[in-house]
């Protein structure tokens, strides 16, 4: 095998990491120039605009990545069917990590407490204060496309080539984690990083991946802006006083996270026979 087709390693993807932040910010400062060029200066901080943004930088370096790799697209982008019989138990797992990380969060914020400018920046995004449209294309449909594309394709895929499964699945996700570049996203995101790296390895797809990814985006955002919940420590402001979630949240989550997993290994847990498997349901998603 030839070296581009083991594209990236470790090295090279961080590089690719540098080359999306940089051209997404550039993106960003063109929208920006732009703005003020067109007479709104606050062009380049709509939700909508910021996703455009996103979009436009990582997936130059997709398309640069991709042929770097000499690989076809549909296998450095499998987006190969998988059973029905995945989404309840990837249901049950998202939802509940969720509660389980929602509250890690507020530990973690105890002791390095976010700044105020941040805080309120996440705030203003998950509730979608700014536009709510705007909101919901930029984290539940730009970000787990454009993530997923990059991290569980492009990247999981060469280090899959390079290491061993294990060592792949973790670096790929502590990638992901140091990507979101703020060390309060950086444990969840690393947690969901290595769950999504088990789905892609496991289903030999990014389906399950794009699907896990946006549901666990889309819940914050879907309880923010339609349920009048006041549950402290899960819908209080971030930028508030942290407060700790109800036992019983707690719990649910726990109870959520254990049952939708177990359903999970027991579904696609065979590694070597995840073809296989599915090729042969008759039941599938697109």
């Amino acid at each position: 095998m030839s070296a581009s087709t083991n594209y990236p390693g470790i090295r090279q993807a961080i590089w690719l990491l540098v080359l999306a932040f940089l051209a997404t910010l550039g993106v960003t400062i063109i929208v920006m120039i732009l703005g003020e060029i067109w007479g709104f200066p606050l062009l380049g901080e709509h939700p909508a605009v910021m996703g455009f943004c996103n979009l436009a930088g990582i997936g130059l370096v997709l398309i640069w990545g991709r042929k770097k790799s000499q690989t076809p697209f549909a296998e450095v982008f499998p987006l190969t069917p998988i059973p029905v019989s995945l989404l309840l138990p990837l249901v049950l797992t998202i939802l509940g990590m969720h509660l389980v990380i929602s509250e890690l969060d507020n530990f973690f914020r105890t002791f390095l407490p976010m700044p105020a400018a941040l805080a309120n920046f996440f705030d203003e995004l998950v509730s979608g204060q700014k536009s709510f449209w705007g909101s919901w294309v930029l984290v539940v449909i730009i970000a787990p496309l454009t993530e997923e594309l990059l991290f569980r394709g492009l990247i999981l895929r060469g280090f899959l080539s390079r290491y061993s499964e294990k060592k792949a699945i973790l670096a790929s996700a502590l990638l992901f984690g140091a990507f979101h570049m703020n060390p309060w996203q950086f444990l969840g995101a690393t947690i969901i990083g290595v769950l999504l790296a088990w789905l892609y390895v496991r289903t030999g797809s990014l389906l399950p991946c794009l699907f896990a990814h946006a549901l666990n985006n889309a819940v914050p955002v879907i309880v923010l802006s339609f349920f009048s919940l006041e549950i402290p420590g899960y819908t209080t402001d971030i930028s508030e006083v942290v407060e700790f979630q109800p036992l019983w949240l707690d719990l649910t989550g726990l109870l959520l996270a254990g049952l939708g997993l177990w359903l999970l290994v027991c579904k696609v847990g065979e590694g070597d026979t995840r073809q296989q498997d599915i090729s042969n349901d008759d039941s599938r998603v697109e």
